[in-house]
């Protein structure tokens, strides 16, 4: 099954942790700090997703075993993203591009856009992921 824009993707909460928050901080050399590094954010919308990446490609009509890849990643912070706070993930699949190439054949390039909400459901966080899924492998096109 291929996605289309505008498909909601499953979505839940996830509360980043002071530890989680020390050890995000350790693991990407920054000084520790109450504030999260921004990188933390895409964790966020990868761990509060209602499912695992797996079935989430899946959903896509891509099987892990295909190689799907990230090819791109932005964060923007609309508002101020900080450890100990809930926040609600949502998400929605953006665009859908078919594509061709020497090396992959053909592939979908799909924009999914997550949100980090706050307790009003103001936007935080927004994670915006473009990924490559081969549609060649084991006939799935």
């Amino acid at each position: 099954m291929s996605p289309t824009a505008g498909a909601a993707i499953p979505g839940g909460s996830w509360t980043l942790g002071a530890h989680e928050n020390w050890l995000g901080h350790d693991a990407l050399y920054s000084e520790p700090a109450a504030e999260p590094h921004p990188v933390m954010a895409f964790v966020a919308a990868q761990r509060g997703l209602g499912v695992g990446v797996e079935e989430l490609f899946r959903s896509w009509g891509t099987a892990m075993s295909d190689g799907p890849m990230l090819t791109e990643s932005t964060l923007e912070f609309p508002g101020e993203f900080r450890a100990g706070v809930e926040y609600r993930v949502t998400g929605t699949v953006e665009s859908v591009v078919r594509k061709s190439g020497r090396t992959l054949g053909e592939f979908d390039l799909l924009t999914a856009r997550f949100e980090l909400g706050d307790a009003d459901g103001e936007p935080v966080a927004v994670v915006r992921n473009v990924y490559a899924l081969p549609r060649t492998a084991g006939g799935r096109a």
